[in-house]
């Protein structure tokens, strides 16, 4: 045999041997790498206490029943329109203060307890002017109410709407300071020591009462939340007693009306917390 058929001879048995190693590679499934996987932000976390501050506008009703305690001439003169039977009036004015709280997270539920107390000084005068009748002098009745102070211990129970945005109810205790005070003038024209009716009184007292509400709270940054707030409040009532101011030493002291305010109002405000 020549040499070129000898080459000939061993290139192709080397083929041949190649050829089921080729067709297996060629056969073989490809290899696909995996695609790394999505990895999802945590949802921010609203547990644990926080403190702020709020400010806003708050408006308060005094409305306030009287009643005819001397049996003679204030009785007479209610019973005849001088002495009003009621009188009411309007407290407004702009509210601010401090809040603390805390909250605990279960996924998308936030529940917490929040306290605060704000400074809310605003004053109302309720005037009845009544002319005079017959044998009834000109009688002015008036009613002042004042709160000073107010604050809330209340628990809250929000749904996150976004991770970043809560969705809130809230309610619990009320309380504030609330100091009214009553006058009767009859004749104005005469000095009060010369009139049984002439009258005054005044009431202070720390009332405790309910407030319920709601609101929208949302993260704006690191730590830091903003929230607007309606509340509606009540505060039961405060009573006082109008005497009369006579120098007549017989009736030096007797009192002559009645006066018990009930104290009701609402809140909008809104507030910023910093999360410790």
């Amino acid at each position: 045999m020549s040499t070129s058929a000898k080459f000939a001879c061993v290139m192709g048995c080397v083929l041949l041997a190649s050829t089921p190693a080729l067709s297996a590679d060629n056969l073989a499934e490809p290899h696909y790498k995996a695609a790394p996987a999505l990895v999802q932000s945590p949802m921010p976390s609203w547990a644990g206490a926080y403190i702020g501050g709020t400010v806003g506008y708050r408006w308060a009703d005094s409305a306030s029943s009287i009643s005819a305690l001397d049996p003679v001439f204030m009785s007479f003169s209610q019973s005849q329109g001088s002495i009003p039977t009621s009188l009411d009036s309007r407290l407004k004015g702009a509210i601010g203060g401090i809040e603390v709280g805390y909250n605990w997270q279960f996924g998308h539920w936030v529940t917490g307890l929040e306290a605060d107390f704000s400074y809310a000084k605003s004053t109302s005068v309720a005037t009845h002017h009544a002319l005079e009748v017959g044998a009834l002098p000109e009688m002015i009745t008036s009613h002042s109410t004042e709160l000073t102070w107010f604050g809330t211990v209340r628990g809250r129970l929000g749904y996150l709407a976004t991770p970043d945005t809560l969705l809130f109810a809230t309610g619990g205790l009320a309380y504030g300071q609330a100091k009214v005070s009553t006058n009767v003038v009859p004749d104005p024209s005469q000095p009060c020591r010369r009139n049984v009716m002439c009258s005054s009184g005044e009431a202070s007292d720390t009332l405790v009462g309910w407030t319920i509400g709601g609101g929208l709270e949302t993260k704006i940054a690191s730590n830091w939340t903003a929230k607007i707030e309606y509340l509606h409040f009540n505060l039961g009532t405060i009573g006082n007693t109008a005497t009369t101011l006579t120098s007549n030493t017989f009736w030096r002291g007797t009192k002559m009306i009645g006066v018990d305010s009930d104290i009701t109002g609402n809140i909008v405000r809104v507030g910023v917390n910093y999360q410790l």
